[in-house]
Order: structure tokens, then sequence, then C-alpha cells
């Protein structure tokens, strides 16, 4: 679903406020959605404001465990590569929630930060390691103390 800038301008309004100065934000009309690219310098800043503003953080390995809402509505955007990460958190009371879409560069030295909207709420359990798992991690630990 695509949204106007207003309507993700309007929402994501804490959230551009809580990056002050560090980021500079624009409309990217031919995607539709906010924009702010930056040097990589600015990286650890940057992630760790995301961190604290939403609750999951999804990479290229663990999108394939997200969700399937959060992959169909952000559609080709959650086909993540190498270190693409997206960030969410579950719309509550009918509000659309902020997805923030984090894409470095090829060369390294500069990164993306895009804004968009997610709709639809969803659950996400942590998937718990099996106790085959578990027991393997001891069998190595114990035969490599041996």
């Amino acid at each position: 679903m695509e949204y106007t800038e207003q309507e993700i301008r309007t929402a994501s309004l804490d959230l551009i406020e809580s990056f002050g100065e560090l980021l500079t934000w624009r409309w990217e009309e031919e995607k539709n959605l906010m924009l702010a690219e930056f040097a990589s310098g600015k990286a650890d800043r940057v992630v760790a404001i995301l961190h604290q503003e939403f609750s999951h953080e999804w990479n290229r390995k663990s999108i394939k465990k997200a969700p399937n809402s959060i992959k169909n509505e952000l559609g080709d955007y959650s086909k993540l590569i190498k270190d693409q990460c997206i960030f969410t958190c579950s719309p509550k009371n009918n509000e659309k929630s902020v997805v923030a879409l984090l894409w470095p560069w090829g060369h390294g030295s500069t990164l993306s930060l895009r804004l968009t909207l997610l709709e639809t709420p969803y659950e996400y359990v942590e998937p718990q390691p099996s106790a085959n798992v578990i027991s393997k991690f001891f069998k190595k630990v114990k035969n490599a103390m041996a």
C-alpha cells in the first residue's frame, strides 16, 4: 500500500525529531517514502536511536521468521540482502506504525534510511531453541574441554 508524504511525515514526526540534526529528510517521490541519506560515520548513532524506537529488527536471516503481514505489506522491501535491516513495531489502536528501512550502499560509505507505514497489527514470539540444539551445544563444549 502506498502512503502520502503527509501520512508518513505525520506518523513519523516523533521519530524524525529523535534524530535531530543528525539526519536531513526529504520525500522520495519515486518510492513514496521519507528518505535520509547519511555517511557511515553516523551509523552507530542512527542505529542506537532505531533500537530505542522500535521493538523488532529484521535482517536477511530473521526476516524469514517475521510475521507474514509484515512481509506482505512491505513486498519487495522485505527481500533483504547483506547488511540491510528493517525496524518495526506492531500497529496499535487502529493506527499505522512507522517502519524504518536501513540500506547500506554498495561502496559502504553511505547509508539510506527510509520510512514508511505498517497498517496490519502483528504478534511476534521469539522462537525458542529446541532441546536438541541445546544438548548438541553442551556436547560440543564438553568434547572441546576433553
